[in-house]
């Protein structure tokens, strides 16, 4: 099991470097079947806010700061409502919720995007609201279910956004995200860290590390056209697996 999960995590932070989104994605539902849910989300936010900061010292100068601010404002402020209804609320629950509306939504954002005539998008760059809608689900679903990066490559499709420049402006806010509903989390529920050996913690670090220096040498040979593509499968599954997984947990 621990194999799986050094390998779920390489994929997942090597996905991460490349199109700005995919450790929670990938890594997550395994690191929850190992380690239990609680702990499992709590350490997908814990690994995801420590691959996202040092990805940020390599594309800093591409971030969109203003989209940034938008985006985690909108998060942070639902990250504490969203850890008060979890204490009322069965995981299995929050995650169907999440998973449903995730497929339903990138579902909806494809076909409004290949409906759009002479190249426009349906979202303007410069609206602020669809941020703030983006962030908030964003905010909820990193609380729930540890995955936070759908919501945003759905706004990336409908907007048009440049891959490179979503790439790098998801990593702060990722990191802010991850952090701000990690700490939500071990303030308002009962949740706490997974008791792994020191040996294990460290496997974990050092599997981080070796995922970003494998993403970094992809993303050198990887188009914005491929990136695109990537961030709508990355959607699907994260939003499909976190449904099933829901499912699972009803029986």
């Amino acid at each position: 099991m621990l194999a799986l999960l050094v390998l779920a995590m390489l994929v997942g932070g090597a996905l991460q470097r490349v199109t700005g989104m995919g450790f929670g994605l990938v890594a997550g539902p395994f690191i929850v079947l190992i380690v239990g849910p609680l702990e499992g989300v709590l350490l997908v936010n814990l690994a995801g806010a420590t691959t996202s900061l040092l990805i940020l010292g390599r594309v800093a100068r591409s971030v969109d700061w203003g989209r940034y601010v938008w985006l985690v404002a909108a998060s942070v402020a639902v990250s504490i409502p969203a850890a008060l209804l979890m204490r009322g609320a069965s995981a299995s629950a929050l995650e169907i919720t999440v998973g449903a509306i995730v497929v339903v939504a990138m579902t909806l954002a494809l076909v409004t995007n290949r409906l759009r005539r002479g190249g426009a998008h349906p979202l303007r760059p410069e609206a602020r609201w669809p941020l703030v809608l983006t962030g908030s689900a964003s905010g909820f679903g990193s609380v729930a279910a540890g995955i936070g990066g759908p919501p945003l490559a759905i706004y990336s499709v409908l907007s048009g956004w440049d891959p490179r420049s979503f790439a790098a402006t998801a990593q702060p806010f990722f990191m802010t995200n991850a952090l701000a509903a990690l700490t939500a989390k071990l303030v308002f529920t009962d949740a706490s860290f997974p008791g792994l050996s020191v040996l294990e913690w460290a496997l974990v670090i050092a599997t981080i590390v070796v995922s970003l220096l494998l993403g970094e040498l992809l993303a050198k040979r990887i188009s914005g056209d491929s990136v695109r593509r990537i961030l709508v499968v990355l959607a699907y599954l994260g939003g499909l697996a976190t449904l099933v997984h829901g499912l699972t947990g009803l029986s």
